[in-house]
């Protein structure tokens, strides 16, 4: 009997030990998987404390220093493309919210369910988000600058809005789905109006939900770059345009690329006017596509240079 209860506690010790380290080998993999999923993170956190020759050159040895932070937040106008950034988040997401909750209700509970568009009205929405910004950028432009709303915050939050709702309204249909009809209808039995069905009944049901979809309509709008860099001025940006100015070596590009440009000019000059007419159209566009003016004017100048609104 002492040997089968011996026994029996070895093997159970034998088996906790498997176990144990069972739950250390699934804790080390998932650390190391962790680890090579936050990298990418770590890496650039650790490369805003890079100069820039050193951010250049892939390394994880390097002395810290605070240069780039300084450099960042020396410019007094980074503090305006904050302050805008942060309106156009709180205001379009609360917009949204505002306008989707009942819009989803009425496509879901209301007068369109009733009258069976509901479906109609929600595929029309979901499509609605496939149209990409680019393809409505010159009728755009042209109207900010005709109502000068790119002097304005308040035409890019109508951009925002707008291109941002139906993501909410699809985010939030499928939520409202959720919500059983039965108590829907006791509550309007019960006298509830559609403000009180909303109110008191929808939004409780699918707070999570709500959440959700705020959250991700608040991520999308502080990351949204197209619409800002085109359609507004230095005063009225967000911090994305902002961020823009940092993706390369604005000055050294642009003192390379005319350098480059000037001297295959100067050397070849002697060569057919076909060629040379060549080199002056190459000049031409580089100028052009560095130099667009985003406040409207027809000819190129320096005002509206992505390196030159910081």
């Amino acid at each position: 009997m002492k040997k089968v209860a011996i026994q029996r506690d070895s093997r159970s010790r034998k088996a906790a030990a498997k176990r144990e380290a069972r739950r250390w080998i699934a804790g080390i993999l998932i650390l190391a998987f962790a680890l090579l999923y936050f990298f990418p993170i770590l890496y650039m956190i650790l490369s805003g404390f890079k100069t820039e020759a050193e951010a250049a050159v892939p390394s994880l040895l390097f002395h810290p220093t605070l240069v780039t932070w300084q450099k960042v937040l020396a410019n007094a106008s980074m503090i305006n493309y904050l302050k805008n950034t942060v309106f156009h988040v709180i205001a379009g997401t609360c917009l949204c919210l505002i306008i989707g909750i009942p819009a989803t209700y009425a496509l879901v509970f209301a007068r369109f369910k009733k009258e069976g568009k509901g479906e109609s009205l929600y595929n029309w929405f979901v499509t609605t988000i496939l149209l990409p910004p680019v393809a409505v950028l010159i009728p755009l432009y042209l109207i900010f600058n005709e109502l000068q709303l790119n002097h304005t915050r308040a035409g890019l939050l109508f951009l925002y809005v707008g291109f941002h709702l139906p993501i909410c309204i699809w985010l939030l249909y499928s939520f409202f789905k959720d919500v059983p009809e039965e108590v829907v209808e006791a509550a309007k039995i019960d006298g509830c109006s559609s403000v009180q069905l909303i109110m008191g009944i929808v939004i409780p049901l699918t707070k999570t939900g709500i959440m959700t979809a705020g959250l991700l309509v608040a991520v999308f709008i502080w990351n949204e770059l197209f619409l800002g860099y085109n359609l507004t001025t230095n005063a009225t940006a967000t911090l994305p345009v902002y961020m823009a100015r940092f993706g390369q070596q604005q000055g050294q590009f642009i003192a390379q690329g005319t350098m480059e440009t000037l001297k295959e000019y100067y050397f070849k000059e002697t060569q057919a006017n076909k060629t040379e007419a060549f080199h002056l159209e190459k000049l031409y566009l580089y100028y052009f596509s560095e130099d667009f003016d985003r406040e409207g004017k027809d000819i190129p100048s320096g005002k509206g240079r992505a390196y030159d609104r910081v």
